[in-house]
């Protein structure tokens, strides 16, 4: 069965690219498109009631990302993902939230602190709820704020675009039992770290972070514990 999608809303077209690029891109992540796929511009436009030069742009970006790829007298079609492009794209986050936190000890403030302890707490009980989708949703304000706090545009930037991988690989993590438990104490040491002004401790308490969420997502979604 194809995948429709439904009309995007008026106060949705302040920057039209990005939101159908979110949308594509949301879509391929989740598999209600899935590899092998071929995306029509002209389709999809018709869907989204838009003209076609965002959704042509949108797919050019796919392409960069490498969620799609054009082939010759077929069009453009869903790649998606090999569990060899989750594991790179795991491994560059770690290192990524690594080097943010770090940087973050010098420059998050008070407020800031107590907002990561206060939302810490929200996810795990939002999760308890049964509330996974504001979980999710909480869970990435708190990292939102750390990638803020460091102050740095470019760094800002660049894990921005593996920012809706991150929420969605997250989701598929707490699905494992004790997993939202053992996160809450990771979020827990890495809020006393940047607090403390440890950029050593924060370093290393957001890569083990990232690492273990990372172990939970391959081993609920691929059975990969060993990677």
């Amino acid at each position: 069965m194809v995948y429709q999608f439904s009309p995007i809303k008026f106060d949705d077209m302040g920057h039209i690219r990005d939101s159908v690029f979110s949308i594509l891109r949301n879509a391929i992540l989740d598999k209600r498109l899935e590899p092998g796929q071929r995306l029509v511009e002209r389709n999809i436009a018709e869907q989204l009631g838009i003209s076609r030069t965002p959704v042509r742009e949108a797919i050019r970006k796919l392409e960069l990302e490498r969620l799609v790829t054009h082939i010759p007298r077929k069009g453009v079609v869903v790649t998606g993902f090999t569990k060899e492009d989750i594991v790179e794209i795991l491994l560059i986050r770690a290192s990524l939230e690594a080097l943010i936190c770090g940087i973050a000890t010098t420059k998050i403030t008070s407020r800031e602190l107590e907002r990561l302890e206060l939302l810490a707490k929200q996810i795990l009980d939002e999760h308890g709820k049964g509330n996974f989708k504001k979980s999710n949703l909480l869970n990435d304000k708190f990292h939102e704020i750390i990638y803020r706090a460091a102050e740095s545009p470019r760094l800002y930037e660049i894990i921005d675009t593996l920012r809706e991988y991150i929420s969605t690989f997250t989701q598929v993590a707490y699905s494992k039992p004790g997993r939202p438990e053992e996160a809450r104490e990771e979020h827990d040491e890495i809020v006393d770290a940047l607090r403390c002004h440890d950029s050593l401790r924060a370093d290393t308490a957001a890569k083990r972070h990232v690492e273990n969420s990372s172990k939970a997502f391959l081993e609920m979604a691929f059975n990969l514990t060993d990677n």
